[in-house]
């Protein structure tokens, strides 16, 4: 069985699954550089097929996650290509006027600039489209020409007959990837999906049945769950982008202390409660900006991201713990937008009822061409043998052509090239050096996970102002997050149940030890952590390097930041990582064995390459 399973739209992404296992998985903007690409992701297919040895034409069945595709998402670049001016000017000239005034507004003629028909397939296609399209982008029938449009890319791309072509709703692959990505099993799991919105709803509850395939039991309407919504749109308000930087927020939340944040808590808890495992309103508003933008004014920043917080964090401990007691279940697989957000999963894996919890990497809208997979095993073929991830290095590894390219730029330009062995590495560490880390296969989702890494000493805390202010050009309010040997997370992580974490998706409060030895790896507010937990099995080079460095210094792991510039994808190839490490202040790379240093290491028996 050979299965492609797409996710098209924000971060479009491909999969491949093979017999009973995911082989390969990236998102097309590791290709293009460009952020959140929602174009079709003709290299990331193109690598997939590559990296499985498959045709085409060898395809069983091309699988798309969702029913109801989004044409202005892909035409008008809406993840890609916008910033905060154009999402207000989209809240004040189309969406108020369409909500507030009930006029007639057509997207596509308010943003004519930002019509894009040089993409992929081109502008003869793409124009072919527009003229027969009823241009109409939020209705029904648009959906349908665009889903025509859609097909007949792929069948021309792959050489193949439409009718090899399903998709599959998407809340639906939310839960399969959930369930089939992790290690839990039995009918005692809660399956939950929570989201702002896929094929009109935005929440769902699955139980393992028949022998363990998953059967929805609960579905929540995307305009009675508007969660996801409201922290896209307190995004926003707040003046960061979208569908981007509530991650952010999240991260500014912790500083504001309870004097502060209980004014804006009382705004939001005015709006939307859980009643059982539905959800009601006290007010229902016409919109999750102005309507808030009204209410919040004259509060802090800060406050408003610790109110929008500690109420996400409030509504969801709620509703999984009735849904938990309703479907008398103890042990969570969660995936989903929300589920991005790793306080609000450091509460869930913390209520007295709950036993086990895991959660996937990188669950939003990306994971749905792996749980599109998943999910036609399960729903359509009623496979049950689909293996977990036993890791997320789905994605390409270098090219040795690369490497040697980079390793030449970096002799004429000047710098050092070392045989890099694990004490080495170690040394550098411990003297305060800044590493990229570009080894084996790339990680897939949001999180590096040591193979597109910066890495660092956690015990320094000065090495938060240098990573911050000389390479990820970031906000100075943001957390980093530690790699620790599993061996050693005990140590450092009060997790009494042992839920795992090697997708960096969980928060953890620290103890004292970890306070000490990851001072640089946690948030400096409240002192949590959104570790990797690292077991040998799951990447061996990096484990031993984590080893190495234990040994010089006590410390079990390192701090670990995506490689990358703020703003810009985490880099996939020898070359992006060349160019980072060129163009800032990182003071060595690390590129499988070898290292680029831009001054001469302490130790002098090095020998240079």
């Amino acid at each position: 069985m050979k299965l492609l399973g797409l996710s098209l739209g924000q971060l479009a992404t491909a999969a491949l699954f093979i017999d009973d296992r995911i082989v390969a998985c990236v998102s097309e903007e590791r290709f293009s550089r460009v952020k959140h690409d929602e174009a079709y992701p003709l290299n990331a297919i193109e690598y997939v097929l590559k990296e499985g040895h498959v045709d085409g034409q060898e395809l069983d069945v091309i699988l798309i996650a969702g029913s109801k595709l989004n044409v202005s998402t892909h035409l008008l670049r809406t993840h890609s290509s916008w910033h905060v001016p154009d999402h207000i000017r989209l809240m004040r000239e189309f969406w108020y006027p369409k909500l507030y005034e009930n006029r007639d507004c057509r997207l596509h003629e308010l943003f004519k600039d930002k019509i894009d028909v040089s993409q992929y397939p081109g502008a003869e296609a793409w124009g072919s489209f527009l003229k027969a399209s009823s241009q109409d982008y939020y209705s029904g029938e648009s959906q349908g020409e665009y889903t025509k449009f859609v097909h007949k890319i792929i069948c021309d791309h792959l050489c193949i007959s439409d009718k090899r072509i399903k998709h599959l709703d998407h809340h639906i692959c939310h839960a399969a990837y959930a369930y089939w990505a992790g290690p839990l099993r039995g009918e005692d799991v809660l399956v939950m999906s929570v989201d702002a919105f896929g094929d009109d709803l935005s929440g769902t509850l699955s139980l393992p049945v028949n022998q363990g395939g998953l059967k929805r039991v609960h579905a929540v309407s995307a305009n009675d769950f508007t969660l996801g919504r409201l922290y896209r749109y307190m995004t926003l308000l707040l003046g960061m982008e979208p569908n981007s930087h509530e991650y952010k927020v999240m991260g500014l939340a912790p500083y504001a202390k309870e004097p502060i944040y209980s004014g804006p808590l009382n705004v939001f808890k005015r709006h939307m409660y859980v009643d059982g495992i539905d959800f009601k309103f006290y007010e229902r508003p016409k919109d999750h900006y102005f309507w808030f933008k009204d209410r919040l004014e004259g509060f802090r920043f800060d406050g408003i991201a610790g109110g929008l917080q500690k109420y996400t964090e409030d509504i969801m401990t709620e509703y999984t713990l009735n849904a938990m007691n309703r479907f008398g279940s103890r042990r969570l697989a969660l995936s989903g937008g929300i589920a991005m957000n790793i306080k609000v999963n450091m509460m869930l894996k913390d209520l007295a009822d709950m036993n086990d919890m895991f959660v996937p990497p990188s669950g939003g809208d990306e994971s749905l061409a792996m749980g599109v997979c998943y999910a036609y095993m399960d729903e359509v073929l009623g496979r049950r043998d689909m293996k977990p991830l036993d890791h997320a290095y789905l994605g390409p590894a270098l090219k040795q052509a690369d490497v040697d390219g980079a390793l030449l730029a970096a002799r004429r330009n000047g710098y050092f090239v070392y045989e890099a062995h694990d004490d080495f590495l170690a040394d550098l560490l411990s003297d305060g050096w800044v590493i990229g880390r570009c080894s084996g296969r790339m990680e897939f989702g949001a999180r590096s996970l040591g193979n597109r890494s910066i890495i660092a000493d956690p015990r320094n805390r000065s090495i938060v102002e240098i990573i911050n202010h000389k390479i990820k050009k970031r906000d100075f309010w943001m957390p980093f997050a530690p790699t620790i040997m599993s061996e050693h997370a005990s140590k450092y992580l009060i997790n009494p149940k042992a839920i795992p974490s090697p997708f960096m998706t969980v928060g953890f409060e620290s103890t004292e030890a970890g306070q000490e030895m990851l001072a640089a790896a946690l948030h400096p507010a409240d002192k949590t952590l959104r570790p990797q937990i690292l077991s040998r099995d799951a990447n061996p080079e990096y484990h031993s390097l984590i080893q190495a460095f234990h040994e010089k210094t006590g410390a079990g792991g390192v701090l670990n930041t995506s490689f990358n510039l703020h703003g810009e994808p985490i880099v996939s190839t020898a070359t992006d990582a060349y160019r980072v490490f060129n163009i800032t202040d990182i003071d060595a790379l690390l590129l499988d064995g070898k290292l680029i240093t831009k001054k001469e290491p302490r130790s002098s028996h090095l020998k240079l390459q």
